[in-house]
């Protein structure tokens, strides 16, 4: 293996093991909430949800902390954090003690997402920062799958208490997967040195740029689409019938969400490789975005359900390439600034955006009864992105030629 791919490998795996038991809730907890001491479904949706909100104003500690310690310490904590709290899932009794377990785990994430970015920012060149990133958000998310895969299916045998315990343990293995084999290739002193001497702002327009296309993409694909696509299935009715395949909305939500983290290693890492080539990643994030942005148009709309389950994959693939190359974005500019407070406003960017999704689409399905309104606004949304992608590109060319004129 490439020594700088290393790193990013290996907290990979790491942050894969730990969101076991993260996403085991998601499948479990609906169903299982007595067993864990709740006395209704509503407390249900605040711990699954309070971990997004924790993470608002801990992700610029976060940044600040990694300033200060190495990567493989920051890592360290939050490996050992984010195992201690998925064992406690089993022991957990009530919504105070649910609540203390989501906080910390939204701790323990924020430190490994933004010691994740920090690795492929410090370890990847331009020659190959997206293609690590899409290695890296693809690995990761493998952990997403088999949590809620080997979570149904477990939960019936062991019970809630059996399947936190065992996802806990098997966290565990991320302790000496950091501490033997993630080869930190810098510490946070000289990154802070580095960026300063370098004399740029956080605050430049691409950076801002990033920020608001994290957001975006965050609120619409991990907010909007995530939370509200078994209410579109549901339109086609309460079971569906594909292939000779009858399930259930809730059932096809779940099988399209999990095709999308199935085909992400390979997926993600070749649209990576892609915007890594000559041509630069623009093109290809601006043909992503409007590839997106025509598939959201037709998702709400009473389409026969086989062709509305292709648009459902096309967008989905849309959603592996924009998270992919906006993560790449965004290293691609910490390089040049103070790495782990700008990722951190990154972070903090995409949190605001998943949290902020759910409510949205939400409150227009109360309003309206219909997602239509809101998935066109997503989709100018996208076209305006990429027309200020396209703008901010155009400038950078002509400063260059220009400077190399004089």
């Amino acid at each position: 293996m490439e020594k700088n791919k290393k790193p990013v490998v290996v907290i990979s795996i790491a942050t894969a093991l730990c969101l076991l038991g993260d996403s085991m809730l998601y499948i479990v907890l609906p169903i299982y909430w007595r067993e864990a001491g709740l006395l209704s479904l509503w407390e249900v949706g605040i711990i699954l949800s309070v971990n997004r909100f924790v993470r608002l104003p801990l992700n610029p500690l976060v940044g600040w902390l990694y300033q200060r310690i190495s990567l493989r310490t920051g890592l360290f904590l939050a490996v050992g954090l984010g195992s201690l709290t998925t064992i406690g899932y089993g022991f957990a009794q009530g919504l105070v003690a649910w609540i203390a377990l989501r906080t910390l785990w939204g701790a323990a994430w924020s430190l490994l997402r933004i010691g994740g970015l920090s690795a492929v920012a410090q370890c990847a060149d331009d020659s190959n920062r997206g293609e690590m990133m899409g290695l890296y958000n693809g690995l990761y998310r493998l952990g997403s799958l088999v949590g809620m895969l080997m979570g149904g299916v477990l939960v019936a045998l062991l019970h809630l208490k059996g399947v936190s315990i065992l996802f806990g343990c098997m966290s565990l293995l991320g302790i000496p997967l950091v501490l033997r084999y993630f080869i930190d290739l810098t510490n946070g002193t000289h990154r802070t040195k580095k960026s300063e001497k370098s004399g740029r702002s956080t605050w430049n327009k691409r950076m801002l740029l990033v920020l608001f296309s994290g957001f975006f993409v965050s609120l619409v694909f991990q907010g909007v689409l995530t939370s509200t696509l078994s209410y579109i299935i549901q339109k086609h009715g309460q079971e569906i019938s594909l292939l000779g395949i009858v399930l259930a909305a809730s059932a096809w939500s779940g099988v399209l969400q999990a095709a999308r983290w199935t085909w992400e290693p390979f997926l993600g890492v070749w649209f990576g490789r892609l915007s890594d080539g000559s041509r630069g990643r623009i093109p290809l994030y601006s043909g992503s975005l409007l590839a997106a942005a025509s598939g959201l148009v037709l998702l709400p709309l009473p389409l026969p359900f086989a062709f509305w389950v292709v648009v459902a994959l096309f967008v989905q693939v849309g959603a592996t390439s924009l998270t992919t190359i906006t993560d790449a974005l965004a290293t691609d500019e910490a390089r040049h600034l103070p790495t782990a407070s700008t990722l951190a406003l990154y972070s903090l960017a995409q949190d605001f955006g998943a949290a902020l999704g759910p409510i949205t689409g939400y409150l227009f399905i109360e309003w309206s009864d219909t997602l239509h309104f809101l998935y066109i606004i997503s989709a100018v949304l996208f076209l305006g992105i990429a027309w200020c992608w396209r703008r901010v590109t155009r400038k950078d060319l002509v400063q260059k030629h220009d400077a190399v004129s004089v």
